[in-house]
């Protein structure tokens, strides 16, 4: 029994520590999505800045080209976090199912440590009123 309490305990720990690491991802999307949000505005700026200014906007055309690269290394940088998170998710999953099957081990095994207590019991009760139920006759 004192073996699946340990092994619950490792379940647990590793349980908590993917449930560290999906906050870390989390955290991650949601920093790349400020970016992506942040650097929309900016190209937003610059083409209002080209529209209004001719040296702006013969330099735009670099701009863009060089602002949908950018865009599409964020995009790619949160689809990768998006697919980590996914994986983690499903380990969380995983091990969650594991901690599970440990606590219910543990379950079993209390029950069955509780029956043989209540049999013991019972028989020490049955010898104390069989020896009681003798003296009684002898009487």
């Amino acid at each position: 029994m004192k073996a699946f309490r340990t092994l619950l305990k490792l379940a647990e720990r590793d349980l908590e520590t993917l449930r560290r690491a999906l906050a870390d991802q989390v955290t991650k999307e949601a920093n790349v999505v400020q970016r992506m949000h942040g650097h929309e505005q900016t190209i937003r700026a610059e083409q209002q800045l080209a529209q209004r200014d001719y040296e702006s906007a013969r330099a735009y055309g670099g701009y863009a080209v060089a602002a949908l690269q950018v865009r599409k290394a964020l995009e790619a940088e949160r689809m990768l976090i998006n697919q980590e998170i996914e994986r983690l998710r499903t380990l969380i999953t995983e091990a969650h199912v594991e901690a599970r099957k440990f606590e219910r081990l543990i379950e079993l095994e209390e029950q069955r440590e509780k029956v043989k207590r209540e049999k013991r019991e019972r028989a020490e009760l049955d010898d104390f009123a069989t020896m009681r139920a003798a003296r009684q006759l002898r009487s």
